[in-house]
């Protein structure tokens, strides 16, 4: 298994599990790279998506600026392509640079749909010799299947009815 995503619905434990994999491979920070997606919340509610880089050695943009997603109406969600073909690729670039030993995802979905640049460097992570484990949003659009189809990428499911016992399946099946 070269490149591990996880694929489930929202709060199922997708990233805690990353968070388990990534303790139970005891690989040191300074072997860590790629970024997380967490959400922008303004009065206690979720307005948007940001992304978060894991040990990035150039400077980092203020939130604002590392919008991925957000809703300007509480109901539509919009991407930001500019944010994943500046900031996410710059992200994915120093990945491979530093030849990290395990390069995070978290999380793919649709925001990036029309993001091509991203999209391309995506694809040329995997397929160099960096191992990739991620996230991928559970639904359908031609980025997220063609990273699907991919023979050296596995997509897990994780419901609330495997998600206390596949830590330990995929722990053992999921080495550096």
């Amino acid at each position: 298994m070269k490149h591990l995503f996880l694929s489930g619905d929202i709060k199922v434990g997708k990233s805690t599990i990353i968070d388990y994999l990534i303790r139970n491979l005891k690989i040191n920070k300074e072997q860590l790279g790629g970024f997380y997606t967490n959400a922008y919340v303004e009065n206690n509610k979720v307005k948007g998506f940001y992304i978060e880089p894991v040990n990035y050695d150039l400077e980092i943009p203020e939130i604002q600026e590392r919008l991925i997603g957000f809703t300007p109406d509480g109901q539509r969600w919009l991407g930001v392509k500019s944010t994943f073909n500046n900031f996410g690729t710059q992200i994915l670039d120093s990945c491979m640079k530093n030849q990290y030993r395990l390069i995070v995802m978290d999380e793919l979905g649709f925001f990036e749909n029309d993001a091509v640049c991203f999209q391309n460097k995506v694809h040329e992570v995997l397929s160099g010799n960096n191992r990739v484990i991620g996230c991928i949003k559970p639904v359908s659009t031609p980025f997220m299947d063609s990273i699907r189809k991919r023979k050296d990428v596995t997509e897990v499911r994780i419901t609330k009815s495997n998600r206390d016992t596949i830590p330990l399946i995929l722990a053992e099946k999921f080495e550096l």
